[in-house]
């Protein structure tokens, strides 16, 4: 009887996890630049690192995030950068990217803690 009900959690926590938008996201997004080579990101390691979506996307409204995070899915329109980071805006795309991007790991170096690059040839790799 105990490993029914114990298949029976696995299994659940499966359904869980399959429906769950970390799953959504491809191991490897490419950013596409204007004058420096392509950026790398790998999505998975950043989730295997323990952070959150909302650590990285986000939907402010009187400075909080009140991103849903069940609309992260690839290919989503309503949660696509360019919505707020456009040309125009204050801060455009590349500017956000470069904001978070080193802003994040320049905090997690600081802390002592294992990060990502920070200086541009680090993301902006030459092949």
């Amino acid at each position: 009887m105990k490993t029914i009900g114990c298949r029976v959690l696995i299994a659940v926590a499966l359904l869980v996890l399959a429906g769950s938008p970390l799953w959504a996201q491809p191991d490897k997004i490419v950013l596409e630049g204007k004058t420096r080579p392509a950026v790398t990101l790998l999505h998975n390691r950043h989730v295997e690192a323990g952070l959150s979506c909302k650590d990285c996307h986000h939907i402010y409204e009187n400075g909080k995030n009140i991103l849903d995070e069940s609309k992260l899915e690839e290919g989503n329109k309503d949660v696509r950068c360019l919505n707020c980071h456009g040309s125009k805006s204050g801060l455009n795309v590349e500017q956000a990217f470069h904001k978070q991007c080193i802003g994040c790991h320049a905090k997690y170096q600081k802390e002592k803690k294992k990060t990502g690059p920070q200086y541009c040839g680090g993301c902006h790799v030459r092949k």
